[in-house]
């Protein structure tokens, strides 16, 4: 079943937008970041985690560990990082790591603060789900994780390296993250019932779909389609977020996460998907979610053609976004 949370930002970071994914601090200047000028929140299902000042502890010979998580990040977007451990935890460290800014090391002092997740019973593996903010400071940076056994024990940290992309952000920014190499797809009708998905990539109101991942199974490993609105033109009124199973290009399953950037309560939803897939066109998918905007332009009622994906003769395959700048 689908599941709704939400997870504030830092409203200071979510009014900026890039298309470029040049750092824009250099190694010096970048010392004085905050892991939260990176990213804004860390949660896993049963605890929200907590920044805290100074130092991440150190480890002192508790539970080794594994992470898997996507090597590619979108401004704006999420990050679900799987931990597994070999002994139970109760207690998850993230930091960044000091190579992130071209120090020597994956030792601390690059980037301030860090994030501790208390767990309310021992477990051996979590998701730890990351949110970014619009504007994120560097092109690149690594991710360290370490786990606390119930006595305070903390094992080894164990590094995740990810890549910036800098999509679009703007008054309304929907973004799908998944964890498979399979195809999946954003969709989102805006108030004036105009689809945009990956056979209608741009709307009359101005939303864009500017990123594709994995189209037609054709794998790039990015994992991340973003639908946007410009400032100034996201029309006031419902709008409806859907994902679609397009393919599950032979994954087992697949799990999901969409980020709804609209004022200053991003909401968060998580889902999986299981099976085959539709390749489904318009009106597919599943609606996991529905939001309100309450300023912008009037919405006119869209009386344009129905777009209904390959039955129309829109193929998938060859047909990737180029990445923002890449073009």
């Amino acid at each position: 079943m689908t599941a709704a949370i939400f997870i504030a930002a830092a409203s200071s970071l979510l009014s900026c937008s890039s298309n470029s994914t040049e750092p824009l601090f250099s190694p010096s200047s970048a010392r004085s970041l905050d892991v939260h000028d990176v990213a804004t929140s860390a949660a896993a299902a049963t605890a929200q985690g907590v920044r805290r000042d100074g130092t991440a502890p150190g480890s002192n010979g508790g539970p080794t560990l594994t992470v898997a998580g996507n090597q590619a990040v979108l401004t704006g977007g999420t990050l679900s990082v799987t931990v597994r451990a070999a002994a139970p935890f109760t207690a998850i460290y993230v930091y960044i790591g000091g190579k992130t800014l071209g120090l020597s090391g994956e030792g601390p002092g690059g980037v301030g603060g860090y994030y501790e997740i208390r767990l309310p019973s021992a477990v051996t593996s979590e998701t730890v789900l990351l949110a970014f903010p619009q504007a994120i400071p560097l092109s690149e940076f690594e991710l360290l994780f370490a786990v606390a056994d119930p006595g305070g024990v903390v094992g080894p940290y164990v590094g995740l390296s990810t890549t910036v992309i800098a999509v679009g952000t703007g008054d309304v920014q929907v973004t799908l993250s998944w964890d498979a190499d399979s195809d999946v797809d954003l969709h989102v009708v805006d108030p004036s019932g105009e689809e945009i998905f990956y056979a209608h990539r741009r709307s009359a109101s101005g939303g864009t779909l500017d990123l594709d991942s994995n189209a037609g199974c054709d794998i790039d490993h990015v994992r991340n389609e973003n639908i946007t609105w410009p400032v100034g033109r996201a029309p006031r009124g419902r709008y409806t977020v859907r994902v679609d199973y397009w393919d599950s290009c032979a994954a087992a399953q697949t799990n999901y996460t969409v980020r709804i950037n609209n004022g200053d309560n991003p909401q968060i939803v998580t889902g999986s998907f299981t099976g085959t897939g539709d390749q489904g066109g318009s009106g597919s998918g599943r609606t996991v979610a529905t939001f309100e905007r309450q300023t912008g332009p009037t919405a006119s009622t869209y009386r344009g053609p129905a777009v209904l994906g390959p039955a129309t003769g829109v193929s998938k395959q060859g047909k990737t976004s180029p990445l923002p700048g890449k073009e």
